[in-house]
């Protein structure tokens, strides 16, 4: 297998990588009791709820909120993890939920037309991204008085958004196009933005006589932890580093070791294909000591015999940027997303959704921050989601199948299968 040989050559080369991972812990940190969870309908007409479960069986019990249709389209605690807010995933609002006594305590109309796609709660301010057909927008807005503080309209596509330090920062390109795209930061200072001219982002469509047509191009946006800089990471060589005080953008040129790692996969630039589109999407984490991890996907779309548009994806591998030398190595080739939790980083992907027997997964990797393999676990499974819960990974099988994995150690406490679809309220 291609990962083996990535990781062979890495040794011998002296890049760091695999080797031989060290042994599991027998005894990995006890699970808490519950987690919290939203409950789903099979049909779209009836509202899910909010409840606690089981941590390992994923069986609800106690008390439940029942949340408005499209309700947990996005989530955030409030800093002291007494109260939850959620997103509405169909109208623009906000529901305030008191976890001690599992009950609703207010809803906030944002004024918006669209969804909920992100919040962040810091302070006493609640940040809340809003996208949709109409409005693109941040809204601020108080929790206690239940009422919007400002809304900051953008005349853009968001591409991406992070939380940073009493902030929420975006990445945005032109409606209905690819374009330059800009980096914004919305905070108690109002919204600020910084054109990013050497890094294009964005969707465009056409669909004529001559079929369907689109393109995407997706960069990554990562931001370190003192919240003073953020990366943009696209599909190519030129990355951009903003700071975050005062928006000075600076450009710099990844360069690669020489080594056959990049005779073996092409991972910046991807190979043009004789389809109808390509587009890449890239994700990227900040880990430690100056390194991001960055993984993704190349997505094309053909059209089939009837017409339609098919899609297919091809998954960019992991690789780690050091932000010191402003280098970069490949970890594998078959990684398409990463979850970062406090010391570990797992690697997982499902790019073959209409075929996953045909092409089994990889499973899920765990490696430490500097990118050592620490364990390999559910092989040849295809993971499609994770959901990070304290120190436990919740790994979507599929839609009703789960396994319960300690992030820190790779131990596979339980698989658990549920009567409806659920979702966790992640960290």
């Amino acid at each position: 297998m291609l990962r083996a040989l990535l990781a062979a050559i890495a040794v011998t080369v002296g890049l760091g990588g695999e080797g031989t991972p060290p042994a599991v812990p027998v005894a990995p940190e006890r699970p808490p009791a519950a987690v919290l969870g939203i409950v789903w309908n099979e049909t779209g007409f009836a509202k899910p709820k909010l409840t606690r479960v089981k941590s390992l069986a994923l069986e609800p019990f106690g008390r439940s909120v029942l949340l408005r249709l499209g309700g947990g389209s996005a989530t955030a605690y409030s800093p002291d993890r007494r109260w939850l807010a959620l997103g509405n995933g169909t109208t623009a609002s906000i529901q305030l939920v008191d976890l001690q006594r599992m009950k609703q305590v207010g809803v906030v109309k944002l004024g918006l037309d669209g969804w909920v796609t992100f919040l962040s709660w810091q302070d006493g301010s609640l940040f809340a991204v809003v996208d949709g057909d109409t409005d693109h927008a941040v809204a601020v807005v108080d929790p206690v008085e239940r009422k919007v503080v400002r809304r900051h309209r953008l005349n853009r596509a968001i591409l991406g958004t992070q939380a940073g330090p009493g902030t929420v920062v975006l990445i945005t390109g032109p409606r209905n196009h690819i374009g330059p795209i800009e980096l914004t930061v919305v905070g108690g200072k109002g919204m600020t933005s910084v054109p990013v001219r050497e890094i294009a982002g964005g969707w465009e469509t056409e669909n004529d006589s001559s079929g369907y047509r689109a393109r995407q191009a997706t960069p990554g946006l990562a931001i370190d932890a003192p919240g003073r800089r953020a990366l943009i990471v696209p599909a190519g060589r030129t990355v951009a580093e903003v700071s975050l005080s005062n928006l000075a953008v600076r450009y710099h040129t990844l360069s690669e070791p020489v080594s056959l790692l990049g005779r073996l996969r092409n991972w910046l630039e991807p190979a043009a294909q004789a389809k109808l589109i390509e587009g890449p999407q890239r994700k990227a984490v900040w880990l430690e000591n100056g390194l991001i991890a960055v993984t993704g996907a190349n997505y094309t779309v053909s059209t089939d015999e009837n017409g339609d548009p098919d899609v297919a994806a091809e998954a960019a591998g992991l690789s780690l940027i050091d932000t010191r030398t402003w280098s970069i190595r490949t970890i594998d080739d078959e990684t398409s997303d990463v979850a970062r939790f406090e010391n570990t980083l797992l690697a997982f992907g499902a790019t073959d959704w209409t075929a996953p027997t045909k092409a089994p997964g990889f499973g899920l990797v765990g490696y430490d921050l500097g990118g050592k393999e620490l364990f390999h676990v559910l092989r040849r499974t295809a993971v499609s989601w994770i959901e990070a819960v304290d120190g436990l990974a919740y790994v979507t099988l599929n839609e009703k199948h789960y396994a319960v994995v300690d992030a820190a150690t790779g131990h596979v406490f339980a698989r658990a299968r549920t009567k409806k679809p659920l979702s966790l309220v992640t960290n």
